[in-house]
This record gives C-alpha cells, sequence and structure tokens, in this order.
C-alpha cells in the first residue's frame, strides 16, 4: 500500500494493476476533496461507472498516484467541484453518463438552473 492511500479507513483493491487503489466511504471521499482543495493533491482524473465513482489523484510531496473509489448505491456521492472547481465539468459528465449524482455540484453559471 503507498503512503498516499495508508491515510484511507477504506478497502484495499488487490491486483489494481498500475497503482494503489483503495474504497472509501464519504468520509474518505472528503478527505480526498479535502486535499485536492487544500492544494496537496492534484487531480488526474474523475471518472463514473455503474454503481461508483473513482477518482485518479497525486500526492505533490510523494509524486505517488492512487485511485480512491466511492461506491454509490444511493446514486449520489459528495461533490468534488464543491471545493476544486477543475472537477465541475467531470462531475456533469458523471452525472449526464451514469446517472450519479454529485451532491453540492455547482449551478451552471449560464442557464442558472441547479446541476445537483
Amino acid at each position: 500500500m503507498s503512503v498516499l492511500t495508508d491515510m484511507f479507513a477504506g478497502d484495499a483493491v488487490p491486483g489494481h494493476g498500475g497503482c494503489p487503489r483503495v474504497v472509501v466511504n464519504e468520509d474518505g471521499w472528503r478527505l480526498a476533496i479535502n486535499q485536492l482543495s487544500a492544494g496537496s493533491w492534484t487531480l488526474l482524473g474523475l471518472w463514473g461507472d455503474t454503481g461508483a465513482v473513482h477518482m485518479a489523484t497525486l500526492a505533490e510531496d510523494t509524486h505517488e498516484i492512487a485511485v480512491v473509489t466511492i461506491p454509490c448505491p444511493d446514486g449520489r456521492f459528495p461533490s468534488v467541484g464543491a471545493l476544486h472547481p477543475p472537477a465541475i465539468r467531470l462531475e456533469r459528465a458523471i452525472r449526464d453518463l451514469y446517472g450519479v449524482v454529485p451532491v453540492g455540484l455547482p449551478s451552471s453559471s449560464r442557464s442558472g438552473a441547479s446541476m445537483a
């Protein structure tokens, strides 16, 4: 396990090729969002699939890459874009493609409609 994923109370995914991956609960997901917001981590990717959302991150101090996954059995997850604006478009794509709703996603400035 990498130093990056050691900070989570989650389940490591064995055999995940390329870099460590950890499945976290909502608290772990928010921890990752806070690391991005603070500039300690860089967002490399954010994507969804059926029932989960995944975030690839880079730790600025160690240059380690890890994937953080949050299961979304209720079709919702805490918005990354609420505190880290570069994630907003990616979250909209996740919502549109997979129907998984980012809770707290900022509204579109063009339409004024709520995106959450």
